[in-house]
């Protein structure tokens, strides 16, 4: 059978725009909003980080060690607000309070 890819990879492939790109964190945020699922939201911005740039590219460009961003995104440590910011500041958003 052939390796059709895996589900990260499908992800990525569907987050082409920033449009798309900014869609998949909101919805992530909000989903962290609604249901305080904090992982959600986390993993909204590590598919963000990976379709825009790399987490190598991202820890240059932010100052987050490469590791803490590993950690981050994989449920071992939880961001502080000012990390997630610089995540989404350097994807070039800002996050509003509507």
């Amino acid at each position: 059978m052939k390796n059709t890819g895996s589900f990260n990879e499908y992800i990525l492939k569907d987050l082409k725009t920033d449009e798309d790109i900014k869609e998949w964190i909101n919805i992530g945020f909000e989903e962290f909003l609604q249901n305080n699922d904090l992982n959600a939201f986390v993993k909204a911005l590590e598919y963000a980080v990976r379709a825009k740039d790399s987490i190598l590219g991202m820890s240059k460009k932010t100052g987050i060690s490469r590791s803490n961003l590993y950690a981050i995104f994989n449920g071992e440590q939880q961001p502080q607000l000012s990390t997630a910011l610089k995540i989404i500041k350097e994807l070039g958003y800002t996050l509003k309070v509507a």
